[in-house]
């Protein structure tokens, strides 16, 4: 998770029932007209129906929204480009997603409704790996009952970043873009934050579940653009939808499939087929089951900072945030911030506060609850190459050393905990009380001394040997403990939203 040091973690992680719905044959989108493109000042819904055919398939239905603004050892290191704290955020100019329905259903529009418990957390590789987040799917789930899987990145964009809820493969021809990468245009990135691209016929991408999951929504984050090519949508191996990705301009898309009969359905299985040459960029894919139990979202952004939601297109940010909905907004970040020792604190400060606004401002009745970084230990670089494993620990006060060891002649090798995690926790902690958010010290459950050291010699091992991240258990224990914050905030929430459980 810190950039060119850690490890980034440990990767990897009945029957459906079928689908029935009416078709008519499936027609390419061709892209509307220049003057209908025009971002207005207004969202206009453009929907194009067609009437069944013999063959029983299903036209999708075209809705224009323009929207306003478990192994135990980590991976080898793997490196991105850290998002500078102190780098200002130059302003991007905005593009309007559109939203592709391609099944009218049945639930769509009418009365809004209650709903079940939503909870998106933001964060850096403890995130993205869906390790914390999906002990805390699973306990939450199991107490509340079951919601949708959520926000889903697209393919395998780095180690590290992964879901415990679905398998996900692709096929060798898909390459990835990263927000984090100094060239990355915003314009081109959903809330993912990594693309998934292909260029030639028949790569293929697939979402599966080792059980049938109901939802009421799916959707699919694209970009649209010139030399576009298109893909098939297959749920359970059927073809529901087929998309043309060709557009007179960069076009941030969404293509949302929704039940055609009942509120809910049953899929097993989600796969993206490209079906003609031209560029593919995929972002996400979601399952939303949104009426009852818990959904939660986890967004993870290996070696990022908190500065890299500052980096987002205001409107394609907007517009996740808006679809997603979430009740309680978890932001877990601070590590590779702290690993940073010539990091402004001021300038810091500044860049988490203006993403606080930036979610209340789409967000305004949301509950965001900041978790501040655990404790991680740091080796000198003269003791990265193997020599780890007999490093010990240097608490605080004791005098450190450098070169040779006086009486043995070896270099001291020592964990040490790095000097600015404390300020980034206070940075964090003075931002939640200005602006009256929820804080959970993920520091305060480890030992005050060498809390990382400590947990990695713990029995069961607590700790990964980066003394970064944690293993299955560690991470386990870290989610036992952040219920205890949590859940009290869960349970305002269910009486003042009207939430409802499903178990």
């Amino acid at each position: 998770m810190r950039l060119g040091r850690a490890a980034v973690l440990l990767a990897a992680c009945a029957v459906g029932v079928p689908l029935v719905w009416s078709f008519v044959a499936p027609v390419r989108r061709a892209p509307p007209p220049v003057e209908e493109r025009a971002a207005p000042t207004e969202p206009r819904i453009v929907t194009t129906r067609a009437e069944p055919a013999v063959s029983e398939r299903f036209e999708p239905v075209l809705s224009a929204t323009v929207m306003p603004a478990q192994a135990q050892d980590p991976l080898p290191p793997a490196t991105m480009p850290v998002v500078p704290e102190d780098e200002p955020v130059q302003e991007q100019e905005s593009v309007d997603p559109v939203i592709v329905t391609p099944r009218a259903g049945a639930a769509a529009g009418g009365p809004a409704r209650r709903r079940g418990l939503i909870i998106l957390q933001i964060g850096d590789s403890h995130t993205s790996a869906d390790f914390l987040t999906g002990e805390l799917r699973r306990r939450l789930q199991a107490r509340y009952g079951r919601g949708g899987v959520g926000y889903i990145t697209a393919g395998k964009p780095h180690i590290g970043v992964r879901s415990s809820s679905l398998r996900i493969n692709a096929s060798s021809g898909w390459s990835y873009r990263s927000l984090q990468r100094p060239e990355a245009k915003p314009a081109e990135f959903w809330l993912a934050g990594y693309s998934a691209v292909a260029t030639a016929v028949g790569e293929t991408m697939s979402f599966a579940s080792d059980r049938s999951l109901t939802f009421d929504t799916i959707e699919i984050e694209a970009i649209a653009q010139p030399g576009g090519g298109a893909i098939e949508i297959r749920l359970d191996g059927k073809v529901e939808a087929v998309q043309d990705l060709a557009a007179t301009r960069l076009e941030p898309i969404i293509i949302r499939l929704k039940p055609g009969r009942t509120a809910t359905e049953r899929v097993r299985e989600i796969a993206i087929a490209t079906t003609n040459a031209g560029t593919v960029n995929i972002g996400s894919v979601a399952i939303y089951n949104n009426g009852s139990g818990v959904t939660y979202n986890s967004v993870g952004y290996v070696g990022a900072t908190v500065g890299l939601v500052n980096k987002f297109d205001r409107k394609l940010f907007a517009s996740a945030l808006q679809r997603i909905d979430p009740h309680i907004v978890v932001l877990a970040f601070g590590t590779n911030e702290a690993s940073n020792e010539g990091l402004d604190l001021t300038a810091y400060g500044r860049s988490y506060a203006n993403v606080v606004e930036r979610i209340r401002e789409v967000l305004p009745a949301v509950v965001i609850v900041v978790v501040s970084p655990p404790d991680f230990n740091e080796l000198p670089s003269h003791c990265r190459n193997g020599k780890a494993v007999e490093a010990t620990c240097r608490r605080s006060g004791t005098a450190a050393t450098t070169g040779q060891n006086e009486s043995s002649g070896a270099v001291e090798c020592a964990w040490r905990t790095p000097g600015k995690l404390q300020q980034v926790r206070d940075v964090q902690r003075d931002i939640a009380k200005r602006y009256g958010l929820m804080y959970w010290n993920w520091a305060s459950i480890m030992p005050r001394e060498c809390g990382a050291h400590a947990w990695f010699t713990s029995t069961p091992q607590l700790m990964a040997k980066d003394h970064v991240h944690f293993t299955i258990e560690g991470y386990k224990k870290s989610a036992d403990q952040f219920l205890n914050t949590l859940i009290p905030i869960i349970e305002k929430v269910r009486v003042g939203a009207n939430v409802i459980p499903n178990n």
